[in-house]
Order: structure tokens, then sequence, then C-alpha cells
């Protein structure tokens, strides 16, 4: 393995796959379960706007009951998970940067390894080198350390790919740096109060970051 190369190392919900309305559908399914509230379909665009500490407490969820609703979200996403497409034009310039070889490209998500292969297969881009679960939804921080020091990677050599405030600030307390795109779980505006190194909004903009030739 080249550990030379930068690293790509990406987020799967929001950012691979357009899961949002997925969760959407499994969170409100899972509310009298665990006793929060259900979220109606015209609150999706006011949470896009929240960090997570605010979602948390604009839904009401005990703090602890949030990895316990992670974990029963994940299984139940795997039965509709042949549903899900990428963003539009996401494939593509997937595949440009694979092909380069100019970069070693990882997944780090927080929902299961078996739902993320399915998709992946599914689509045609199974031909990322590895793929890693994290139970953590809070803070993905420790998991991105844990992944540098297992590879022996300098975390500037790393871009962690992602859709929400959480994969920002967890690049960054890691040491690596944070991509944010846009056409996931949190807004620009929520974004970009994050403080990403990068910000984008559309999938080709990412060429502009790892050029493919």
């Amino acid at each position: 393995m080249n550990t030379q190369k930068p690293t790509i190392l990406f987020d799967f919900d929001g950012t691979l796959a357009e899961t949002m309305m997925l969760i959407h559908t499994v969170f409100n399914r899972l509310s009298s379960v665990y006793g929060y509230r259900h979220l109606p379909e015209e609150e999706i665009e006011i949470v896009r706007h929240l960090n997570i500490h605010e979602f948390i407490e604009h839904v009401g969820i005990a703090l602890w009951k949030v990895p316990v609703v992670a974990i029963h979200a994940r299984r139940l996403m795997h039965q509709d998970i042949h549903e899900i497409h990428p963003p539009e034009g996401l494939a593509e310039v997937l595949t440009r940067i694979h092909e380069s070889g100019r970069y070693h490209m990882d997944i780090l998500t927080s929902n299961r390894s078996k739902n993320v292969h399915a998709f992946l297969g599914q689509h045609a881009i199974d031909w990322f080198d590895e793929v890693h679960s994290t139970r953590s939804i809070l803070s993905k921080k420790r998991r991105v350390k844990k992944y540098i020091r297992e590879r022996g990677i300098d975390p500037q050599t790393l871009f962690y790919v992602g859709d929400t405030s959480v994969d920002v600030e967890s690049a960054r307390l890691a040491g690596a740096k944070s991509v944010a795109v846009a056409w996931g779980l949190n807004t620009v505006q929520a974004l970009a109060r994050s403080n990403p190194d990068y910000l984008v909004e559309h999938p080709r903009e990412l060429l502009e970051i790892f050029p493919s030739d």
C-alpha cells in the first residue's frame, strides 16, 4: 500500500448515498418506541440547519438513547437500501478519481458495513479499499484518529468527506482536512458555520480538490 498517496475517507449517509428521506422514515417509525417527537416532513428543511446537539434538543431525544436509536435505525435501513441511489453525477466523479490511481479511498460511516456494501455493489462503485463502521453519532473524532494511527499516515494527507457538521468537526479534531458536501443532511449555511477546509455544492467540484488528470 502506498501511504504517500493522499487518502480520501468518505462518509456514507448523505454523502455517497441519498439516504435522507429513508432516515426520516425510519426515524419516525422509531419515535413511539423511544419516546421522542415525530418529525413532520415540512420540518426537514428546518432541522437541516441544525447541528447534532440542536437536532437532539429539537426532537426531544434523551442523550443516552441516541446510540440505541442509531443501532436500531441501521438495522431497519437494510431492508430498503436497494431503493437508495448516489447523488446525481457522483458515481462518475468518484470513478474518475478512483481510476486516476492518485488516491487511497476508504469509507468511514455510522451505518452498517453490510448496508454500505449492498449499496456499492448495486451501483457498481464497490472499489473502495475498506469500509469502516462506527457506532458513534455525536463525534467520529476517535474513530478518525484510530484510522490515522492504524494506517500510519500523516493526518494532513487525509481528507474526510462528509455532509454534516459532525463530520467536519471530527476531521478537524483528528488533525485531518475536512471536505463538506452540501447535498446531504446539513445545509450550506450549517456546514459553513463549522468552518470546513473545503465546501462543495455539486459532486463535480470534488475534481477541483482531487484532480484526476
